[in-house]
């Protein structure tokens, strides 16, 4: 006996009864978000980096592997209007916000939107090398539970961008964050909820429909 699949909204993944789309407003940042992704982690329901895409305006995405994607890359790099870097906590990465006052410019910040193991072998495609690497000032606990992260301050593509635009005191954002969040909450708890996941409820207790 066969089982039916349940349709799913083509933008957030969730089931359509629970989509959140029409109740997503979203946000223009002042930096930019370039996503390196693959067509294999964007056909994987439970990517965060879609999400992203839901709630952030100024925010480009390129397949790593496609045709022309260094090309892609090298014209991102190349924009004058912003100062490109690389969103990775490696040692010694820089402070964005030091970056942003030295160069008097907003930043386009690359991001990893693959798995850990992943993000480690792209760091050393060549047009990536030369990148300022910077990280977070403070790494929240991850609110993701619908992958083992291997490590206690991995944090998925999601939570990564939206507490380093905290970290970078981003013009506007604090009045977009709770939003933002509030979303990404039921996002989770839906995908959870199919797979049968409980959370902690500390952090779900409070959350409703919307």
């Amino acid at each position: 006996m066969t089982t039916t699949k349940p349709e799913r909204c083509f933008q957030c993944r969730l089931i359509v009864q629970e989509c959140i789309c029409r109740h997503i407003s979203p946000f223009l940042a002042e930096h930019k978000i370039t996503l390196l992704t693959s067509k294999k982690e964007e056909r994987i329901i439970s990517n965060t980096g879609r999400l992203l895409r839901l709630m952030l305006k100024n925010i480009s995405t390129v397949y790593v592997g496609e045709t022309g994607w260094e090309k892609d890359v090298g014209l991102e790099i190349s924009r004058s209007d912003y100062t490109p870097v690389l969103l990775f906590p490696l040692p010694h990465s820089r402070d964005g916000q030091n970056i942003i006052e030295e160069t008097g410019k907003p930043l386009n910040i690359f991001v990893l939107d693959t798995s850990w193991r992943n993000a480690r072998r792209w760091l050393r495609k060549p047009m990536l090398i030369p990148l300022r690497k910077i990280g977070l000032i403070t790494a929240p606990s991850s609110e993701y539970y619908l992958r083992k992260q291997s490590a206690e301050n991995y944090l998925c593509t999601f939570q990564a961008v939206t507490s380093l635009m905290a970290d970078l005191g981003t013009k506007d954002y604090a009045s977009a964050s709770f939003h933002m969040q509030e979303k990404f909450k039921l996002w989770v708890k839906s995908l959870a909820r199919e797979r049968g996941l409980t959370l902690p409820r500390p952090c779900y207790a409070t959350q409703g429909r919307t």
